[in-house]
């Protein structure tokens, strides 16, 4: 049986997928921390966690999420969106998170719970992009013929590098032992293709669940697109020999062929 989890009370008040697609399509509207934030609950910590948790995943200071917030929320009222203003009762002081959040405590940490709406409408402004779709804010229309570029696009991108020494060495003693770094999943080198010594290191176990020691052997090099194929929900909550034999069977599939 779940346990019941006790919101913590706000008056803030909610807004429709929709809504949520309008703001987080606005120039200048969400700051980049707030998207990153957005970002990594949603696509690895399965929509909450507490702002310390992100960092550990992010490398920033954990305070800089709430001042994101609280920037966000002034920027759209710029804008003309109407954010009720959510006051603590003891201070006065307004409460911005709960725009966005649901709040509740759990071990002494503070858990943020992205909205229902807001996770919807993240989901489908990040398949805009990913899937290469066009995006402008004045509603250009693209055809068969012809398309409108050079306007502005939002890219969101965070790299793990708590510690660069032990990627650094991790990736030296890879080419030692293998001549170059390649992708360990589907064997691409960007030095053949392009020349150049490079490759993203993979943390085998999540950094969200928890304080660690890293040790070489917990990282794998990836290429980007694996990387990111990685992290996507179809395989981030599996072993990354899974991901590893699918690799392996996909690529012996078409050779097949």
């Amino acid at each position: 049986m779940e346990k019941e989890i006790n919101y913590y009370p706000t008056n803030a008040q909610n807004f429709t997928i929709d809504e949520w697609i309008y703001m987080l399509q606005e120039n200048s509207g969400f700051t980049p921390v707030l998207l990153e934030a957005l970002y990594v609950l949603i696509i690895e910590m399965e929509g909450k966690g507490s702002a310390k948790q992100i960092s550990e995943i992010t490398g920033r200071s954990y305070q800089v999420y709430n001042s994101s917030m609280a920037q966000t929320v002034k920027r759209l009222r710029k804008k003309g969106y109407a954010f009720v203003a959510d006051v603590r009762k003891n201070s006065k002081k307004e409460r911005y998170w709960s725009h966005f959040f649901k709040g509740y405590y759990e071990r002494e940490l503070f858990i943020w719970e992205v909205k229902d709406t807001l996770e919807e409408a993240f989901m489908k402004y990040m398949r805009k992009f990913d899937v290469g779709g066009i995006h402008t804010h004045d509603n250009e229309v693209a055809n068969e013929y012809e398309t409108v570029e050079g306007m502005r696009r939002h890219r969101i991108h965070y790299q793990i590098e708590r510690n660069s020494e032990i990627i650094n060495l991790a990736k030296r003693e890879f080419i030692e032992k293998h001549g170059e770094l390649f992708c360990e999943a589907c064997n691409f080198s960007f030095n053949k293709i392009y020349e150049i010594d490079f490759i993203e290191a993979h943390h085998i176990l999540p950094l969200h669940k928890g304080k660690r020691v890293t040790k070489k052997i917990d990282l794998i090099m990836l290429c980007a697109n694996c990387h990111r194929a990685v992290h996507n929900k179809k395989w981030n909550d599996k072993p990354i020999d899974d991901f590893l034999e699918y690799m392996k069977n996909h690529y012996r599939r078409i050779n097949c062929v």
